[in-house]
């Protein structure tokens, strides 16, 4: 769906976001949403979405809190809001004013599986952050002793020449690299080889990041549960969701100088004995 600068009614994001999220998840319900929102009323959601009951300032951080919304676009949310609800034009003019403001700034684009080429190295994705956000004047050896752990310097050359033969990163007029696309992603669910195999990676980098890294520079965080198959469908939702976030901070983001790798992980450490028995 659109990011939410896109939308001039706030009941019409409302309906879209519910869409996209039924789509994704079939569990998901209006009710589901109150109670992730701390709303006692299940029905206050349709309602809303129908315009037969408008937000107030008790319930529009609920709201915020239920659709999961970063900072900015929670202010974005509250300023339209207020622009669909006011009646009085003078008011009225003030919020438009105030979404003039605010544009828009995300775009994601979906990697096709099929590169493979792109997946095959895990420093890549790095390469295609790192080559944009420093100076380093076609200085290949300089790059790649930017990377951690290090590259040799035929690394770092290779991947820059696929990634602008792929048209992942350009040149512009004054010989600097910038991304063609702010956010790329895989998708949901793609199961090729390179993709497993980037991740495997990855999560052996993790792995080591724990005694590599002081803690002020990494955030690792485990925890061991006993969940149902309902539960977990549940949770891979709120990673989801939680992705969605961080590709919007990421490019709301103007200060970037490094590269970070964000891995989740939910993956089982028992069996079902009655899956066994059958």
């Amino acid at each position: 769906m659109n990011r939410i600068e896109h939308y001039d009614n706030y009941r019409d994001f409302l309906s879209d976001w519910f869409e996209d999220r039924k789509a994704r998840f079939q569990f998901f319900s209006n009710r589901y949403f109150c109670q992730k929102a701390g709303i006692k009323s299940p029905s206050l959601f349709s309602e809303v979405v129908k315009g037969s009951r408008n937000l107030t300032d008790k319930t529009i951080p609920l709201f915020i809190k239920g659709l999961g919304l970063t900072d900015s676009d929670a202010a974005f949310f509250t300023v339209l809001v207020h622009l669909n609800q006011a009646q009085d034009p003078k008011e009225r003019d003030v919020y438009t004013t105030e979404l003039k403001k605010f544009r828009d700034k995300v775009h994601k684009e979906v990697i096709p599986a099929e590169h493979y080429e792109y997946y095959s190295r895990w420093y890549n994705p790095v390469l295609r952050e790192l080559a944009c956000l420093i100076k380093w004047n076609e200085d290949y050896r300089f790059l790649a002793s930017c990377v951690n752990p290090t590259l040799k310097e035929s690394q770092a050359r290779e991947s820059v020449m696929m990634l602008l033969r792929l048209g992942f990163i350009e040149k512009d007029g004054q010989g600097n690299y910038r991304q063609s696309t702010p956010v790329i992603t895989s998708g949901n669910h793609v199961h090729a080889s390179g993709v497993r195999s980037l991740n495997k990676a990855f999560a052996e980098m993790a792995s080591e990041a724990v005694e590599k890294h002081s803690p002020d520079k990494r955030y690792i965080s485990s925890m061991t549960i006993g969940i149902s198959q309902n539960a977990y469908k549940q949770i891979e939702q709120e990673f989801e969701e939680f992705k969605d976030r961080i590709r919007r901070i990421v490019n709301d983001d103007k200060d970037s100088d490094r590269v970070y790798n964000v891995n989740l992980h939910l993956f089982p450490l028992s069996d079902n004995p009655g899956e066994k028995n059958t």
